[in-house]
């Protein structure tokens, strides 16, 4: 419904009647007619995935993952120039191939931050009061929760929904952030599948020298490279131009009555 025009929340209390009364009764139509404060105990630029069970990648794995709060799109690189510049981010980053580099490049800032290791998306991440995903908490969200999406829009084969190599585009470089709305999933995520890879916490070798990656990327051209249940791996020290960051943190907690 449409909200009350200024000044036409009136007094309800009739001539001669309880002065109080018709002020309670003002303050509470104002306080109807105010706007709605968020509810989903998210901040602002993220969307809450409510969690579940699942079975998780290829090898059908069990998983338990709570609500979350995830980012909608993926962290750019005018953002990280921002966590560098209030001295929270390093900005010592590896030289990458000239046409994938996002850092610093005139025109790129709304594309995804690249050439980032492990250690500076985790610090990127801390530094917003956020951290990176599990594998698995990454996985629920880019399949829909219990809808088991092969990819996050649904079950169509990629084709435009996405920034990739596939579907007659061959790319030499990401794509800006939400670029691609068809590709979201049910919370209006972007991004999930193409564009960067995703750095995770989750190890996937022994020696903890490695860490999953998701998403596929700009230079991935084939549908299976880009499915929800599909797991990379890099070196923790690994900086590339289709490596990146999003984040998560834990919804707040609803108010007391």
């Amino acid at each position: 419904a449409a909200a009350p025009e200024p000044g036409a929340i009136a007094s309800s209390a009739p001539p001669g009647g309880d002065p109080t009364a018709a002020q309670a009764g003002d303050a509470s139509a104002a306080a109807s007619a105010a706007p709605a404060a968020p509810s989903d105990g998210c901040p602002d630029g993220m969307a809450r995935v409510p969690g579940g069970s699942f079975v998780m990648g290829p090898l059908k794995v069990k998983a338990t993952v709570g609500d979350l709060c995830m980012d909608r799109t993926e962290v750019t690189a005018a953002s990280y120039a921002a966590c560098v510049k209030a001295g929270k981010c390093t900005d010592t980053l590896a030289n990458c191939a000239k046409e994938a580099s996002t850092y610093g490049v005139a025109g790129k800032e709304e594309q995804p931050m690249v050439c980032v290791d492990f250690a500076q998306a985790q610090a990127y991440c801390a530094a917003q009061g956020k951290r990176l995903p599990r594998d698995d908490e990454w996985e629920w969200a880019a399949r829909g929760g219990e809808e088991a999406r092969p990819y996050p829009w649904g079950g169509e084969a990629p084709k435009d929904q996405l920034c990739w190599s596939g579907g007659g585009a061959v790319r030499k470089t990401a794509c800006d952030v939400g670029s691609f709305p068809a590709g979201a999933n049910p919370q209006g995520i972007q991004d999930l599948a193409g564009n960067v890879f995703e750095w995770t916490t989750s190890a996937n070798d022994g020696g903890g020298k490695m860490r999953v990656a998701r998403g596929g990327s700009w230079r991935d051209g084939i549908p299976p490279l880009v499915r929800t249940a599909r797991p990379g791996g890099f070196e923790v020290t690994y900086r590339c131009g289709f490596l990146g960051i999003r984040c998560v943190t834990e919804p707040a907690a609803p108010a007391a009555e």
